[in-house]
Formats: structure tokens, C-alpha cells, sequence
């Protein structure tokens, strides 16, 4: 793999999915949720889609009934609809129960979600594990509610079905695996998340693209939570047993910050890869710790799991007034948003990539003129290129990645691994892992 070169081509690619997909009414069941993955599976190859039936006991979990909506809204007694799901379906509190009934103002205000100090958002609801129904919408719309009474319409249906999720292995030479996680439970969303979904989908056409991958690459699309530990679940010995590395996929679609929250260890190597993206690009970011935790990297990083998974995002979710309210939009996310975080991936990949531990051959130092990598006029001593080959042949001692070389020897990765290159072309040294 070579070093990413910035473009704006796959920002605009993946900003186009976000505008496909975005109105689809996912949750964590249900058919916009499948739509979703049926959308991924065009765009990638060998993409296979799976189900678990509802009441499925996962862990201290279990797989809820399949949720879908026909209709919902609510209207005054003359029919005119003052609030309507199929407007936005942020209007409906997620995994609503039907209903169809006139009720008194009074009780439906207790039913009513706002966001009082941004009266033009309309705030994201739901209620995936208690039977319950409820609408959302702006603040200052409530002054249209002028009547004693208004009609009630839920048309849904909560009934033993089937819950989606996708994945695909991207396979490399080596059968450690980098895991790659997204979720696809939420509705019209842009950054959170509708941006997880489209980016990672083109982060494995990437990948796909490439003929000399090290690390296969484990990529899923999950309903939040539940749909990551089913995959857990499903698949527990062979994560364990593969996953060196890997990112929780949210949150990538703003062109406002760039974000990483750290695995438990704070210096594993999800850690130590992203972190060093950042510095090779020169771009601040805001790091959060383990402690700030609030998506599937919960999940992962559980006990007994311990895949010390990290998420590389650009505002994270949360942390920006816009969250889990209409609001996050397409015009709160971008392709210049899309790009940045596509170009921060592909780096970390090629680090990845690129990130192996090597060990000398040769006991006592080499005789590097007979290799030509130094001067052999007697009292010139060591220029600038061969010191630094000198010196990372030193430090190649089976145990220290080009990573951590790189610090130790305050010298730019890609320079090492160019310096690699040349030592292996001369057999000089030989790679461990």
C-alpha cells in the first residue's frame, strides 16, 4: 500500500450514498434497516446479509421483535395533521406501539418530546425494550396545539421477525484481522448515522481494491448495542483468537473536528496507529478516554471481550448541540466532512499496513560499505542517510514495531520504512510479525 493522497472524489462519492439512504426509517429492526444493508450489498461484492430471530437470548440480551411503520400521526378533529412520520420520521419515538384513538391534550403533552432550547430541532426518541409510543417534534410547533382533543395514529407492528446485520472479509496474507464496526439503527440522521454507514462502505471498496493486503480486514454493519454483541456472540472465538486492532466507524460525516476515543489499554495498537495518523497529517484532534465511552467500542472492550477497539471519528457523537436531533442533517455533514475522515482511514490502513517488526540477521553491526549504504573513504564518518540506517538497524531487535522506532528515534515512519526496504533487499534483516 502507498500513502494516501487527498482527494475530493470520495468525499462526493460518499456524500452521494448519505443523500440515498438517508430518509430510510432504520431502528433496530425492520425494513429500513434492512434497505440499508440491501443498498451496501450493490455496492460490495461477497457482502452477506444475516438474521437472528426475535427472542433470541444474546448474553444478558435478547433480539426484540421486528418493529415497522405504515403510518403515524397526529391530527385535530377536522384532519389536519399537525404532526406526520411521514414528514420526517424523527417524528415517531422509536419502536412505538400502534395506537388509533382521540385523547385530551393534556395527556398527549405527556407524550409530546421537545428540545425547549433549540425550538426549531426535532429532538431523536425511541423505546427499543418497554412498550410505550410517544411523538417528537419542535418546540415552537406547540402553539399550533389550540384544541381540547386530537386524534392518535401509530399504524405499526411489533411482531416476531428477524433482526439484520451485514459483514464482509476483506482477506489479506496473514489471518489477523483488523475489525471494522458501524451501525445501522439509526434513522435521518447525517453524522450520527448515516456518515458511519456510507464511509465505511467506501472504506471497503478501498481495501478491496488492494492485491497485497498484510491483515485481513472484518467489517460489520450492526444495530447498535444488540447487534454488536450478537456478532460477539457469534463469532466470540475467532475475534478472540484474530482481532489485533480495530475502529468503531460513527459519527464521520462533519467537516467541524477531528476526534479519537481511546481502547481501555490507551496504548494498544488501535491506540498507538491512530494517533500517529493524526501526527503524520499534522491535524489536531480531541482525545477522549476509555471513561467517555458511548458506542460499540462499549461492547468490544467489555470484559472477556478485550479486543481493545478504538474509534477514529470527527465530532463525536454527543459532543455537538445538533446530536440525536434533526438538525444533524445533510447540510451538517459534507463531502469535504466525508473526505477528511476517508483520508484519516486509508492512513491509518497504510500504517497498519506498513507497521511489522523486524530483526537483524547478521550478529554485530553490518558491514554496511559492503552493501553500499556507507562511504569507504577511511574519516569521513556517518552522513546523515547512513546514520539513520545505523541506527534503526540497531533497534531492530524483534520486538519493537516501525512505530515505536519511529519515536524512539524521533524519525518520520514512512523514512523508516523506506530505510526497511533497502535492508531487506540486502538481507540484512528479516520480518517477525
Amino acid at each position: 500500500m502507498s500513502k494516501v493522497i487527498s482527494s475530493s472524489k470520495e468525499g462526493r462519492e460518499i456524500y452521494k450514498w448519505a443523500k440515498q439512504i438517508f430518509k430510510f426509517n432504520r431502528s433496530l429492526t425492520g425494513s429500513g434497516t434492512f434497505d440499508t444493508l440491501d443498498f451496501i450489498k450493490k455496492k460490495l461484492p461477497n457482502f452477506k446479509i444475516k438474521k437472528i430471530k426475535s427472542g433470541t437470548k444474546i448474553y444478558d440480551w435478547t433480539i426484540p421483535n421486528e418493529w415497522n411503520v405504515k403510518k403515524a400521526y397526529v391530527e385535530d378533529l377536522k384532519g389536519n395533521k399537525l404532526i406526520n412520520f411521514n414528514d420526517n420520521n424523527l417524528h415517531l419515538v422509536g419502536y412505538s406501539v400502534p395506537i388509533n384513538k382521540i385523547i385530551k391534550f393534556k395527556d398527549l403533552k405527556k407524550k409530546l418530546h421537545t428540545i425547549e432550547k433549540m425550538p426549531s430541532a426535532i429532538p431523536y426518541r425511541y423505546s427499543y425494550y418497554s412498550k410505550d409510543w410517544g411523538f417528537c417534534l419542535e418546540y415552537k410547533k406547540l402553539k399550533l396545539f389550540k384544541d381540547k382533543s386530537y386524534r392518535v395514529v401509530i399504524d405499526s407492528t411489533l411482531k416476531k421477525g428477524h433482526m439484520h446485520y451485514g459483514e464482509i472479509l476483506v482477506k489479506g496474507k496473514s489471518s489477523k484481522e483488523i475489525l471494522l464496526s458501524t451501525y445501522i439503527c439509526h434513522p435521518s440522521m447525517g453524522n450520527n448515522e448515516v456518515s458511519g454507514p456510507v464511509l465505511l462502505t467506501r472504506l471497503a471498496k478501498y481495501l478491496l481494491s488492494k492485491n497485497n493486503l498484510y491483515y485481513s480486514y472484518r467489517i460489520i454493519f450492526v444495530p447498535e448495542t444488540i447487534g454488536a454483541l450478537t456478532y460477539i456472540n457469534k463469532n466470540y472465538k475467532i475475534l478472540k483468537k484474530n482481532v489485533v486492532a480495530g475502529y468503531v466507524v460513527s459519527c464521520v460525516g462533519d467537516n467541524n473536528n477531528y476526534s479519537y476515543l481511546e481502547t481501555k489499554e490507551k496504548t494498544s495498537l488501535s491506540d498507538k496507529v491512530a494517533k500517529t495518523a493524526f501526527s503524520l497529517k499534522k491535524l489536531k484532534f480531541k482525545k477522549y478516554s476509555f471513561l467517555q465511552r458511548g458506542s460499540d467500542e462499549r461492547q468490544f472492550n467489555s470484559p472477556g471481550v478485550d479486543l481493545n477497539i478504538g474509534s477514529i471519528m470527527r465530532t463525536r457523537h454527543g459532543y455537538y448541540k445538533e446530536y440525536h436531533t434533526s438538525l444533524d442533517n445533510l447540510d451538517f455533514i459534507s463531502p469535504d466532512g466525508f473526505q477528511g475522515a476517508y483520508d484519516i482511514y486509508t492512513l491509518v490502513f497504510d500504517l497498519l499496513e506498513n507497521n511489522r517488526v523486524y530483526k537483524n540477521l547478521i550478529i554485530g553491526e553490518p558491514f554496511y560499505t559492503k552493501y553500499k549504504l556507507r562511504s569507504d573513504t577511511i574519516g569521513t564518518g556517518y552522513n546523515k542517510n547512513s546514520l539513520n540506517i545505523s541506527n534503526v538497524c540497531t533497534y531492530l531487535d524483534g520486538n519493537t514495531d516501525l512505530i515505536d522506532l519511529s519515536k524512539k528515534l524521533s524519525l518520520n515512519f514512512y523514512e523508516i520504512v523506506k530505510i526497511i526496504k533497502i535492508l531487506k533487499h540486502n538481507k540484512i534483516i528479516k520480518m517477525i510479525s
